[in-house]
């Protein structure tokens, strides 16, 4: 898998994408990616692109005819769905702790209220798949290490329960930026879920890798 997020790297905004990679199956971006940079990787990979929005909206893309925001085209938003792509099973959810007017924000209680609401879904997928899900992928990071200090950038709660319930292979997140050239992109938390964070770019197996 292919994930991005948060800041568009050269290495995929660019005429060589995707040779200039290993090859992959799936693009997953987890937020605050500009909707051109979307509508590019979506032509040059033959499945499309799954993204959640992120906090900043900058998902969306003026239409050419009406100037209306709209989402990119030829990729799928998987906030709140059950989608299965490349023979993988992927949740998402999009946005951030509320921090300040304005969409694709919501509090902790309303993240457990969303993962409630799918909890009926997955409990099929688990019946009919023999697994719930593979991939959670969302904007903001779980409580633990990938998380924040600020309120902005603290963990959803939320997500942890998640990986309790419907033990997902992989999260994928974005939200917090990494610095420095040793930061960590990934760890296992006491469920066994493998938590990356995308920010720019990152390739890895579905078991984490």
């Amino acid at each position: 898998m292919l994930a991005i997020a948060d800041a568009v790297s050269p290495v995929v905004y660019s005429s060589n994408f995707p040779a200039n990679l290993a090859p992959f199956d799936l693009v997953l971006s987890a937020g605050d990616m500009p909707g051109a940079v979307l509508e590019f990787v979506a032509t040059k990979t033959s499945a499309a692109p799954l993204f959640v929005f992120g906090n900043h909206a900058a998902g969306y893309v003026r239409d050419p005819v009406t100037d209306e925001p709209r989402q990119p085209g030829g990729c799928t938003n998987v906030h709140m769905r059950l989608v299965k792509s490349a023979g993988l099973l992927v949740v998402g959810f999009e946005g951030s702790l509320r921090y300040r007017p304005g969409p694709h924000q919501y509090t902790q209680l309303a993240y457990y209220a969303m993962v409630w609401r799918m909890a009926p879904r997955l409990l099929w997928s688990a019946w009919r798949n023999g697994r719930a899900v593979d991939v959670l992928l969302t904007h903001a990071a779980p409580v633990g290490p990938n998380a924040g200090q600020d309120h902005v950038h603290v963990g959803v709660a939320a997500f942890n329960l998640f990986h309790r319930l419907f033990k997902p292979k992989v999260h994928v997140h974005g939200h917090v930026h990494l610095s420095g050239a040793n930061a960590p992109r990934s760890y296992v938390d006491p469920a066994g879920v493998r938590v990356v964070n995308a920010f720019e770019f990152t390739l890895f197996d579905v078991d984490g890798r």
